[in-house]
């Protein structure tokens, strides 16, 4: 994706941060119930949601630039109390993203999903790395 390795990105204003963050969270619950293509941020966010101490759970750092299409946006995800094991696998407490923002409605955004070859769920364009 070259637009978004050569260009600035800037961190949104309000309402749109406000926006792209409710986006990241929908996409957040749908990929934890469903799969669709971001296991580590599915592992971060149930073991947020998986305990009884209610860890809370942060997006920081939204930064974007602005496509035809919508945002690229990149930004941080981060989870109260370190590391947990869940599933039997190791969810981070900090994870780096990205992601395609599109138009949804009249006045909000989504996380872009591809379409899936075949039978199945559309997948997310959320990606996330662990971070230290």
């Amino acid at each position: 994706m070259t637009l978004f390795a050569t260009a600035s990105l800037v961190s949104p204003a309000e309402p749109l941060a406000g926006q792209l963050r409710a986006a990241i969270w929908s996409d957040l619950q749908l990929n934890a119930m469903i799969g669709n293509g971001n296991w580590l941020a599915s592992l971060w966010y149930n073991a947020g949601e998986d305990n009884s101490e209610a860890e809370p759970l942060h997006i920081q750092n939204i930064s974007c630039v602005s496509s035809h299409q919508g945002y690229q946006c990149a930004f941080t995800l981060l989870r109260d109390g370190g590391v947990r094991v869940i599933f039997n696998e190791v969810a981070p407490a900090r994870l780096t993203c990205n992601a395609q923002f599109v138009k949804s409605g009249t006045d909000g955004w989504e996380v872009k999903h591809l379409p899936l070859h075949g039978a199945g769920h559309s997948r997310t364009t959320m990606q996330c790395t662990e971070s230290h």
